[in-house]
């Protein structure tokens, strides 16, 4: 009993030493600001943090956000856009045609998400 009394308090304490390293954040601000966590997307004037920072209006708005999204990509295509209860979906497709993903566009924000 008086083992297991000290191992338990060795393996907290053991615990709880490694506990903040685990939940690590980047010490400089500026970093911390400007990495992008989901795709492309990096802090500047019109884009945050998973999207755009607008009212997505018309399916042109969002084929221009999925447009400026996707630039890199020269083998990706937008495919067609429907309009859905507040957010618009979009097929991507790749150069032969095959679509390779569906992603919405919510109307109130520009964020872009896969639907995968």
């Amino acid at each position: 009993m008086k083992m297991f009394i000290i191992v338990s308090v060795f393996i907290i304490f053991s615990i709880s030493l490694n506990a903040g390293l685990s939940y690590a954040q980047p010490t400089n601000p500026r970093l911390e600001r400007c990495q992008p966590t989901y795709g492309k997307y990096c802090c500047d004037s019109k884009w945050g943090w998973y999207g755009a920072k607008r009212v997505v209006k018309t399916d042109t708005d969002a084929r221009e956000i999925l447009l400026r999204y996707f630039a890199s990509d020269k083998d990706i295509k937008i495919g067609t856009i429907s309009e859905r209860g507040s957010f618009f979906e979009a097929e991507i497709t790749d150069e032969k045609g095959v679509i390779v993903d569906f992603v919405i566009i919510d109307k109130r924000t520009g964020r872009i998400r896969s639907v995968y």
